[in-house]
């Protein structure tokens, strides 16, 4: 790609980021925010990829030289939250903000992106990419549906996430799982309603609901060989009628472990069981599946790239020892191509992720955009 050798005007990444924030989109619907993204792209005289799995949009910057093709991934979708904040670019659509920080991952992206435009590569190629549905696990996957994508021979591939809780600018990271796989589950039992003075004349789901809600309380006890988490959060049974005896109930619960393959014994193991109680208690089931995600698993060079690009700008580092217990939709890109995320820190004392009066920290914009750099001029050179 040809040297720009300068733009109409000078991009102001906070700026940027604030006006993201005001103009939050959700999961599958963020139309605005990926053409926003893509002007902005042009702007540079980049020329983006767009409509890959979705609004996914992947923007190609070739030195023209051979050389390692190298990935870093943003997320542009926001949550159904009602912000509560009084600064100056809270969000314009009620019900909907940004409470995780993907306008500033958007914003950290797109000043490697201006400076990318300016400064090429010496050698090999970067791919930016900015990802639609990561909040409800889908958009990674919806992305590498996309042929070109998916062909591509991508070498290693970086991330970020800010992260409250541990000191402003400080990196957090983890050789292998970094981040757990987890899954909602729906479970739902069918029996036959009956009058409550004759519960023989009907099939209720009582005791096969009570059974599935220990058997799910229970499982980590079985699956021993790694960290699991199962977390019953909603269960309803029957109607609010004293004359009847029920005939549906419904099991909400999330699961969650740092390995894959025991995260996958799990669903087969709750399967499995759901159907042999129903089909005791002479009930219909199905159980189904939201927001899954695969553990985010970091290799050994990428991991060490990261850490030593950090120290070399200066940048605290901390190795913690456990797998963060949440999930990160950039575990599909991990598992296809050698990568690794790792998190920022937001300040000890910022509010936390997915609350309303969560706001991202304008520092990590140039935090962020200068480690991803300094990793692009260690791998493609000046």
């Amino acid at each position: 790609m040809d040297k720009v050798s300068e733009h109409p005007q000078q991009f102001d990444a906070t700026h940027f980021r604030h006006h993201l924030h005001q103009h939050p989109e959700l999961s599958l619907h963020e139309a605005d925010t990926s053409a926003l993204i893509t002007k902005q792209l042009h702007t540079f005289g980049l020329e983006p990829k767009t409509a890959i799995g979705g609004h996914g949009i992947v923007c190609t910057i070739d030195s023209g030289n051979p050389g390692v093709t190298t990935l870093f991934r943003a997320d542009f979708d926001a949550l159904p939250i009602h912000e509560k904040n009084n600064h100056s670019h809270c969000s314009k659509h009620d019900g909907v903000m940004h409470a995780c920080g993907h306008d500033g991952h958007t914003a950290s992206l797109m000043a490697v992106a201006e400076q990318l435009s300016l400064h090429p590569p010496a050698s090999g190629k970067v791919l930016l990419l900015f990802q639609p549905a990561e909040e409800i696990g889908t958009g990674a996957a919806s992305m590498l549906d996309n042929s070109w994508l998916s062909e591509q021979n991508i070498d290693q591939v970086f991330a970020y996430h800010n992260l409250p809780g541990y000191p402003l600018n400080s990196v957090i990271i983890k050789p292998g799982t970094f981040a757990c796989a987890s899954t909602g589950v729906t479970i739902e039992l069918e029996g036959k309603t009956s009058h409550a003075a004759r519960p023989e004349n009907g099939i209720s789901p009582t005791t096969a609901m009570l059974e599935i809600i220990r058997h799910l309380q229970a499982m980590p006890e079985r699956h021993t060989e790694a960290f699991t988490l199962v977390t019953v959060i909603h269960a309803t049974l029957g109607e609010e009628a004293f004359g009847t005896s029920p005939g549906y109930a419904k099991i909400l619960a999330t699961l969650r472990s740092d390995n894959n393959n025991v995260f996958n014994n799990m669903k087969q193991d709750l399967c499995e069981t759901v159907s042999a109680i129903s089909a005791k208690e002479g009930l219909e089931c199905g159980v189904s599946w939201q927001e899954s995600f695969n553990a985010v698993v970091n290799a050994t060079e990428p991991y060490e790239i990261v850490c030593q690009q950090a120290e070399h700008i200066g940048l605290d580092i901390e190795n913690i020892d456990a797998p963060m217990r949440w999930s990160e939709d950039v575990a599909e890109f991990l598992l296809k191509w050698p990568g690794a995320l790792f998190c920022l820190g937001s300040g000890e004392d910022h509010p936390e992720l997915h609350n309303p009066d969560y706001d991202f920290p304008d520092e990590l914009i140039a935090t962020a955009s200068k480690l991803f750099l300094s990793i692009i001029r260690r791998l493609h050179g000046e």
